[in-house]
């Protein structure tokens, strides 16, 4: 009878392990897709940028794109923009990866920039390109990666070429070209694409240089390493094919001329180029013109109007954008300065303000115990005049006072000569040992004690040893290091904590405050 529900259960388990086998596998293969369409996109930008869009926008409206693949993405787009000469796309696309930018390795952000360089140079943005040349330049000695470095180095000689060219300094570009040549061959197995836009950029140093036979032989070469690719450059091939033409054209070969041109007029408009076809037609004109072959002419300069026109507006356009992606990415990060700036500011003026108040506390403190310094110090030097002034001070004398006048002041003198001396510092001092050394009885030296002093007889004796410790601490260095047992029993105190409850209500303090006050007065005299 159990059978039933273990037979359920199996099924139930089987259910489950199927849907999460199917969903698994449909996602594994929604990213194998993904990965096949980003290839896609890469073979395809070369040679048909349209397709290559289309499949690019088709990857970036799927909603489980990460964000490092969007940046991928997004890159291409740019190039595909790029090939097809729409250069303000181009532009956005590549300066949108900025989002993206804690998802990209160190290698994309330096062909991002690489990238940001080449398309404003087209558009004739030297200044601007130059900036962000520099600031590649001056990071080569930051990259730890050698392979990266040298990559970086040779794409850095290739763009330094290229404005060298446009400053008519051709031996100063062949020279940089040439020179990394042995660096070129030991990237070039990992990067062919490098290869040939050095060679398109050193082919074209050649033909300005007017050295014709070294520009054809690089250019052949270019165009024979691009027909081997499964899925050629068109852009290189049509640049390639274009220069390559310019050279037929000075050596009077203008057949040759129209055959190269049309070949190169045809990949550029594959591409749907208008960069490439305004330069190719302008060619043509200028080829039609030395055949004298007037109807040709005519009808190419008809299609070069139209499409120089297109350019004229699609170059405008570019430019626009590229100095608002500039300011907007200028004013970004003065926004991110300015931020940081202020937080230091900031950090700093609240450090200020924590200092000020530790050194506000502090000075309250030296101020207090300044204070309480002063006063024990003033304390210090009236005290035994105080003590001995309360001692002789008299009260009026009591119309009952029986004692006659002369034995008060007999035993008034002997008291002065009882506090001169160190006998109150006896601990068996009492009233009656007292009064038998005064030869005069208890009750007399009691009231005489009462009238002068106006204290009893015990509080009479506790002010005379503390003055005494007090004059002893003060004056003799030895005793400010003494225990205050010991102090206790030098004065006649039976305990330590008689003799502190004693100090403590006639000073104000205790003993062990008073020595620390007195160690102050004489660090801040030595200070003086």
């Amino acid at each position: 009878m159990v059978v039933k529900p273990i037979f359920k259960f199996y099924n139930y388990t089987c259910c489950i392990l199927l849907v999460v086998f199917f969903q698994t596998n449909s996602n594994s293969q929604s990213l194998l897709n993904q990965d096949y369409l980003s290839n896609d996109i890469e073979k395809l930008i070369n040679s048909n940028p349209e397709q290559a869009l289309k499949i690019a926008q088709h990857l970036l409206s799927k909603t489980n794109i990460t964000n490092d693949e969007k940046a991928k993405v997004n890159f291409l787009i740019s190039k595909a923009y790029k090939y097809k000469g729409d250069y303000s796309s181009a532009l956005n696309f590549l300066y949108e990866e900025k989002n993206y930018e804690e998802f990209l390795s160190e290698k994309e952000k330096i062909i991002i920039e690489i990238e940001k360089i080449s398309l404003l140079r087209e558009l004739s943005l030297y200044e601007q390109s130059k900036k962000i040349l520099i600031k590649l330049q001056n990071s080569i000695k930051l990259i730890t990666d050698e392979e990266l470095r040298d990559f970086l180095v040779i794409k850095i000689a290739i763009e330094k070429a290229y404005f060298l060219l446009k400053e008519d300094q051709i031996d100063n570009g062949l020279n940089l070209l040439l020179g990394n040549k042995v660096l070129l061959s030991k990237i070039q197995k990992s990067n062919q694409e490098v290869l040939l836009y050095y060679n398109l950029c050193l082919g074209q140093l050649y033909l300005d240089n007017k050295n014709l036979i070294k520009s054809k032989i690089v250019f052949k070469s270019l165009i024979n390493n691009l027909n081997k690719q499964n899925s050629p450059d068109l852009y290189l091939k049509a640049e390639a094919q274009l220069a390559l033409a310019n050279i037929c054209f000075f050596n009077k070969d203008y057949s040759n001329v129209i055959f190269l041109l049309n070949d190169a007029l045809s990949n550029s408009q594959k591409l749907a180029n208008v960069y490439l076809q305004d330069k190719i037609m302008r060619q043509q004109n200028v080829n039609y013109l030395a055949l004298n072959d007037t109807e040709s002419y005519k009808l190419s300069n008809a299609n070069f109007i139209k499409i120089h026109v297109q350019k004229d507006g699609l170059d405008q356009e570019a430019i626009n954008t590229a100095f608002n992606l500039i300011s907007e990415e200028f004013n970004s990060k003065y926004a991110e300065k300015k931020n940081y700036y202020l937080s230091i500011t900031y950090y700093v003026l609240g450090l200020f303000f924590i200092i000020f108040l530790v050194m506000g506390s502090y000075l309250l403190v030296i101020i207090q115990r300044k204070n309480n310094l002063n006063e024990i110090i003033n304390y210090i030097k009236i005290t035994r005049s105080n003590l001995v002034s309360n001692f002789l001070e008299k009260k009026p004398e009591s119309k009952k006072n029986i004692i006659l006048k002369e034995t008060e002041e007999n035993i008034l003198n002997k008291l002065k000569k009882f506090e001169n001396s160190k006998r109150f510092i006896n601990k068996d001092i009492s009233l009656a040992v007292l009064a038998g050394q005064l030869d005069s009885n208890t009750k007399y030296l009691s009231e005489i004690i009462n009238s002068h002093y106006h204290v009893n007889f015990n509080t009479y004796i506790n002010k005379l040893r503390i003055n005494y410790i007090i004059d002893k601490l003060k004056n003799d260095p030895n005793f400010i290091n003494y225990k205050i047992s010991y102090l206790a029993e030098n004065c006649g105190f039976a305990s330590h904590s008689s003799f502190a409850t004693v100090f403590k209500s006639i000073t104000g303090i205790s003993p062990v405050k008073f020595i620390e006050l007195l160690n102050d007065e004489k660090e801040s005299t030595l200070l003086k």
